[in-house]
């Protein structure tokens, strides 16, 4: 997942996120909800207690109970000034549950909101919060379990204690299976200004839990439906941007081969926002590009078609006037002949270089019978260029396979290629010596493919180790002062713009018996 898809998940997922600091508000509302049912159990039980006031504690108690016939959802208890027993709102046999039987009973076969899969998932962050901060809050007294009077006839806790002193009292306890707890309040009953018993009022707070789980339950399943949509729409909203944008990406990196030369441009998109706008800009960027490129590719070939008319007239006259000059004049026209030969071989050999490169990208290329070319090449090869030079042509192929051997290129500069190696090479090569030109296939290692391998062998003086990366610089040359002025400097520039051109690459190596072997490899 990268950067915009991150971005937005990460925004997206923190909006969903936010709901979810309501189950810590909760915590908030439980207490407050707590509070309001001691408040209540207190109100009961002082009206209880005032009732109770002026009448025998123990029939008062037993006539108010029979007419409340469980009417209330508190436990309503009356002991004397001793903390024993007279009345109790629940029924003898009934256990300690806190609760009447027309409220939720606490059951422990009761399945729990708290124990649904997507209930402990959503109040991960609550009980992570809860967790940690109980090592910086001080230890809570513990409290005793909800059964602490069942089957008792004297109630002794210290709610009982602080209610016979005249005096309010409170006490929590927790319930059977810790589901809950059970909140107890206990208010005197005065008698001209005297203490004659109590009014226990207990409850348990299951009923207000399982609420408050309930809803805990409802909030976390809302929050993983919302986190489940954010991440969907993240997606779909990433992939609108992401995808053009990766088009884009993969047309600018196409847009220029190896040589760093426009061969593509920019393909528009569809649509109307802002990454369609951006694709349409490129692709009159690139447009323009393109008209500009080729506008300086046909001004350079014109340039020098024109060049060549002055030069070719130069050397017309000069022609003329060496067959009336004298011997001094002779001498000067002899160096405007040499001269203007060069400007000439340096003029066509920039015209093959513009050329080579508009082929190249055109894109015409055909399948080649790599063989055929190269023994045509060797039998037209003109052996007047240096006498004595012998060409060999080895075809290492014809033992693998009979099986014709083809490279994707144009024919003509292929053979263009192969033609400068063996004019260099001959022209380094001493008399009686041979170039050899050796057509081989390399299999490639592993699941790697092959390449067709094309090598030009000769027996020259080589190339100094530190000039190896120079050869194929355009105008560079290595040779003798009076060799140079027959030499331009672009001929192994251009192999190396028509063996890339075509996918291969070219490179130096010595030769075997000395003198240099130039390797050319076309992929299969």
């Amino acid at each position: 997942m990268k950067g915009l898809t991150a971005r937005l998940l990460i925004f997206n997922l923190l909006l969903a996120v936010f709901p979810i600091g309501a189950i810590l508000f909760l915590g908030t509302y439980e207490i407050q909800l707590l509070e309001s049912q001691e408040r209540a159990m207190v109100q009961q039980g002082r009206i209880l207690a005032s009732a109770l006031a002026g009448h025998d504690l123990k029939e008062e108690a037993h006539s108010i109970f029979e007419r409340l016939r469980e009417r209330t959802d508190a436990r309503l208890r009356v002991v004397d000034e001793n903390g024993l027993l007279l009345a109790d709102s629940a029924k003898p046999e009934s256990d300690e549950r806190e609760t009447s039987s027309n409220t939720i009973q606490e059951n422990p076969e009761t399945s729990y909101p708290e124990e649904n899969v997507i209930y402990r998932i959503g109040a991960l962050p609550t009980r992570t919060y809860k967790t940690l901060s109980g090592y910086i809050k001080p230890p809570q007294t513990p409290t005793g379990i909800s059964e602490y009077y069942s089957g008792r006839d004297i109630l002794d806790g210290p709610e009982i204690t602080s209610a016979l002193n005249g005096r309010y009292g409170a006490a929590t306890r927790i319930s059977r299976g810790q589901k809950s707890v059970t909140l107890y309040s206990a208010i005197p009953v005065f008698r001209e200004d005297k203490v004659i018993g109590a009014v226990l009022v207990s409850r348990s707070t299951f009923s207000i839990l399982s609420d408050l789980y309930q809803l805990r339950l409802n909030i976390a399943i809302i929050f993983l439906f919302s986190v489940g949509a954010a991440v969907i729409l993240s997606i779909l909203l990433a992939r609108t941007v992401t995808v053009p944008v990766g088009r884009l990406r993969d047309q600018a990196e196409s847009i220029l081969d190896e040589k760093g030369k426009l061969q593509a441009g920019f393909k528009p998109l569809a649509g109307k926002d802002e990454v369609a706008d951006l694709s349409r800009a490129l692709f009159r960027l690139s447009s323009r590009l393109q008209q500009r490129t080729d506008h300086m590719e046909s001004f350079m070939a014109d340039l020098v078609h024109e060049m060549k008319n002055p030069v070719a007239g130069i050397l017309s006259a000069s022609e003329l006037a060496e067959q009336t000059a004298e011997r001094e004049t002779l001498r000067f026209l002899e160096v405007i002949d040499r001269e203007g030969r060069r400007i000439q071989r340096l003029l066509d050999d920039l015209r093959e270089l513009i050329s080579v490169d508009i082929r190249l990208n055109r894109g015409e290329r055909e399948k080649v019978d790599t063989g055929t070319i190269l023994r045509n090449l060797v039998s037209a090869y003109p052996h007047h260029r240096k006498a004595g030079v012998e060409i060999v042509f080895i075809d290492a192929t014809e033992k693998e396979s009979k099986d014709k051997v083809y490279i994707a290129a144009d024919p003509d500069r292929l053979a263009q290629a192969v033609l400068n190696l063996v004019d260099n090479a001959v022209s380094f090569s001493p008399e009686k010596a041979s170039v050899e030109i050796k057509l081989e296939k390399i299999a490639g290692e592993k699941n790697a493919k092959g390449c067709i391998q094309i090598s030009i062998a000769d027996r020259g003086p080589g190339i100094p180790g530190d000039a190896t990366d120079k050869v194929f610089e355009r105008w560079y040359t290595d040779r003798p002062d009076e060799e140079t002025s027959d030499h331009t400097g672009l001929g192994l520039a251009i192999v190396k713009g028509i063996v890339e051109g075509y996918g291969g690459r070219i490179s130096i190596t010595p030769g075997e018996g000395g003198g240099t072997m130039f390797l050319m490899e076309f992929p299969e």
